[in-house]
């Protein structure tokens, strides 16, 4: 008897379980999305997710193996966050998932608003000459920049 009571136990929860609602569902895929302010900036986010209870979640797929954020994509995410927060009406999570190739996705915490801002001036300054250029603290970054002839 107790048999059957666990056995009815389990297919009930399974059943239940089955019914419920994922904790993240596609919102948006491959959106261009575009703002003038605070700053001009464009892009088009992979995917952005939304949770059970409404908040946005940005993320980015990554053809490789090798599961290391790396500090662009902290900043492409950002950008992202930034987009998708000037256009849609929802918030939007602090946090975004990069996406790896074997299915593994990493939670990355998001720059703020104000250190995006801060960014493209600093990019802008050093493009119009006003900054000297320095080379990065990793010379990945500067093997395919468009301005390390400046350095």
């Amino acid at each position: 008897m107790s048999f059957l009571i666990v056995v009815a136990v389990i297919t009930i929860y399974w059943w239940l379980r089955s019914r419920r609602k994922p904790k993240m569902s596609p919102y948006m895929l491959e959106r261009f999305l575009k703002i003038t302010d605070p700053i001009p900036l464009c892009g088009k986010p992979d995917v952005v997710w939304k949770t059970r209870n409404g908040i946005l979640i940005v993320g980015d797929y990554k053809s490789r193996e090798n599961q290391q954020v790396y500090e662009s994509e902290v900043i492409q995410l950002s950008v992202y966050k930034l987009l998708i927060e000037k256009t849609q009406n929802i918030p939007v999570a602090d946090y975004g998932f990069i996406h790896f190739k074997n299915k593994y996705m990493k939670k990355v915490h998001l720059m703020k608003e104000t250190e995006i801002i801060a960014l493209y001036h600093s990019y802008w300054d050093v493009v119009n000459g006003e900054v000297e250029a320095c080379v990065a603290s990793n010379e990945n970054y500067c093997q395919y920049c468009s301005h390390k002839h400046k350095c």
